[in-house]
């Protein structure tokens, strides 16, 4: 092989030494053409030549150039060709690029013949060849404040013109799947456990759904979100109203408020504090629905009931289950409250489920109803640059929509982000109508699960009603009032429980936990002194030597038994985002290196310290059971503690 190509490899193995292997061991079945067009070469691939033949480098530049690039923006590449959009973006982007080249035969040839090496040696940027990898590097790479932007070449689109469109889909589901298990995950597993903590005094007066399992069973329920087809749905939600069990989800509670409507239920399971959604409203009548992780602030309103939805799905959940021997098996999420409205339909023994206002896309302009929680955006087609794009009609507004920040500028900075972020995930899904409409990734990343769940409990009657959004297969098209027509009125809506949490039990858990958290605090002291002695033995050899692999095999048995020691436990939560880290580096490290060592070791020094969080939590536990014996001794009341 030339020159070019160990170049190329040497680089990669750096960064990917799995794909570099597999590039090292494939055999080129399918040479492509090489030509010289206009003083640039191209490659007539599968009678498809791979790039611009008129400018291949100005079409690059182009395609980047509309991309927005910021030091969060994920540029998504797919397709390597010769190179030239991909090396653009090395060469431009100040955020990440990721190359996502699924055809070996592809790389391999095109690594004989331009050198990359320099872009791969960039730490900005990571190469992929299948989906797998690259939904591993994306997972690392995202967070709740960016999404990937996917650039590629119209030769692409063609040359895959039968697959391209559903292989893009695949992808924008899955970069929105990982948007919504990132909200729950790296950076927000121990704020959650946190918040279970801190729970616990109201938690112990809330009933499990299951405890009220077939309550209303044989009923039609309708499950209303925040789309844009729900305000073409209020008249006839309110003709009906005394036929149907009403289960809202938080974004739409507002709309359904101005309309003098009062559901049956309100679901709200968001872990950040979504009470701006809700604010100023009488909700004395309404029962709540939510789940033991969610925002401490949402449960100082004043609800009929809060009944809790435990889902099993949900890490986190175990610590609250396990400490109350509770059966959560009925408990199924997808990241998305309107999943939980549906399975909380399913558990009340609803016969027919009409979903209202599930749009799961941008509808003549609308992104959400007009008087929901996020009435300012709206979904403009711009001519100019031949965009979709979203806005805020009122950016004052829809920012003090996203936050109770008293920092103006926080609160600005929120919005803009919110605004950048729905804008880089815009794209199209198949509408009812057959048409392609837009949407965003995690909006499709919705159609699935609520298509599977149909298919799943398919003992029931399922109904959509927003006949312009997006198709969800499983579900009969229908307008809300063909659906309701034959309901009859409901006669009582008394729900009675003898459900009573055994609070002797509870306790003895607790205190068995906050034993176990003062042991495992002994245990991680004993981690420390192994982990310093790693660092000490690698600054002297500043190698992976015998006595270095040694040092890290000892603290990597450390961490394995606190890790499996500890499964289940608060430990294992509040080290979530380190375990993480640790088993992609794992996984993407075919061999040592310094930079590795060093990787890990940091990595592994935050997980067998976490003093801090152990401390926090220890207190947490403590005084939040001291705080409600303390309470109940005085009064029977329910607590509520800020």
């Amino acid at each position: 092989m030339s020159n070019v190509y160990q170049k190329n490899i040497s680089a990669l193995i750096q960064k990917n030494p799995v794909l570099a292997r597999r590039i090292t061991d494939y055999v080129i079945k399918d040479v492509p053409q090489l030509i010289n067009e206009n003083g640039f070469y191209n490659l007539v691939y599968k009678n498809t030549r791979l790039h611009n033949p008129a400018n291949p480098l100005g079409e690059a530049q182009e395609i980047f150039a509309r991309a927005e690039n910021t030091p969060v923006a994920i540029h998504l590449i797919y397709g390597l060709g010769l190179g030239y959009l991909f090396q653009v973006a090395s060469a431009n982007s100040i955020g990440t690029v990721i190359l996502y080249e699924p055809d070996l035969n592809i790389l391999k040839i095109a690594f004989t013949l331009v050198d990359f090496s320099k872009d791969i040696e960039k730490n900005n940027v990571f190469i992929a060849d299948n989906i797998d990898l690259l939904g591993e590097y994306i997972h690392k790479k995202s967070n709740t404040k960016n999404t990937p932007l996917m650039l590629t070449t119209r030769a692409y689109r063609e040359l895959n013109n039968e697959t391209f469109d559903e292989m893009v889909e695949n992808i924008q589901r899955m970069i929105g799947s990982f948007s919504l298990d990132l909200k729950y995950t790296q950076e927000k597993f121990y704020p959650l456990t946190r918040s279970i903590i801190r729970n616990i005094p109201q938690l112990v007066n809330e009933i499990p759904l299951t405890a009220i399992k077939d309550v209303f069973k044989g009923k039609t329920a309708v499950v209303v979100s925040a789309g844009p087809t729900l305000d073409r749905n209020i008249e006839t939600l309110k003709k009906y109203r005394d036929n149907i069990i009403l289960i809202v989800v938080g974004t739409a509670m507002k709309t359904l408020a101005k309309h003098n409507i009062t559901p049956d239920f309100l679901c709200i399971i968001e872990a950040y504090d979504s009470s701006k959604q809700i604010a100023g409203l009488d909700l004395s009548e309404v029962n709540f629905i939510t789940e033991p992780y969610s925002n401490p602030n949402l449960r100082n309103f004043k609800f009929k009931q809060i009944y809790s939805h435990i889902s099993q799905n949900m890490p986190v959940n175990s610590i609250w289950s396990s400490l109350t021997a509770q059966n959560i098996n009925e408990y199924l999420s997808k990241g998305t409250v309107s999943y939980t409205a549906l399975n909380t339909a399913r558990i009340l023994g609803c016969s027919k489920i009409v979903m209202v206002g599930q749009d799961l896309a941008y509808i003549e302009g609308q992104c959400y109803s007009k008087d929901s929680a996020y009435k300012d955006l709206e979904c403009r087609y711009n001519k100019d640059n031949n965009r979709w794009e979203i806005t805020a009609k009122n950016f004052e507004e829809f920012a003090n929509s996203l936050s109770n920040s008293p920092d103006e500028e926080k609160r600005k900075k929120a919005a803009e982000n919110r605004l950048r972020n729905l804008n880089n995930s815009l794209y199209y899904v198949k509408g009812i109508k057959g048409d392609k409409i837009p949407t965003e990734s995690v909006y499709a990343a919705f159609i699935k699960p609520l298509t599977e769940f149909a298919e799943m409990f398919n003992d029931r009657e399922y109904i959509n009603t927003s006949m312009e959004g997006a198709q969800i297969d499983g579900y009969k098209n229908m307008p809300l009032e063909e659906a309701l027509k034959d309901t009859q009125p409901i006669e009582t809506r008394e729900i009675k429980s003898d459900y009573k949490l055994d609070l002797t039990s509870l306790k003895t858990n607790i205190t068995t936990e906050i034993s176990n958290l003062k042991k495992t605090k002994e245990d991680v002291l004993n981690g420390e002194k192994a982990v310093k002695t790693l660092n000490n033995d690698l600054k002297r050899y500043k190698a992976p030597t015998v006595e270095v692999l040694k040092d890290l095999k000892k603290v990597s048995q450390l961490f394995l038994n606190l890790s499996t020691s500890k499964a289940g436990t608060l430990f294992d939560f509040i080290t979530a985002s380190e375990k993480i880290d640790i088993d992609y580096e794992m996984k993407m490290t075919g061999n040592f290196t310094i930079e590795t060592l060093t990787t890990l070791i940091s990595f592994q020094t935050i997980l067998i310290m976490p003093k801090r969080r152990l401390t926090e939590l220890y207190n947490y536990y403590q005084i939040r059971w001291r705080n409600y014996e303390s309470f109940n001794t005085k009064s029977k009341k329910s607590f509520c503690y800020n």
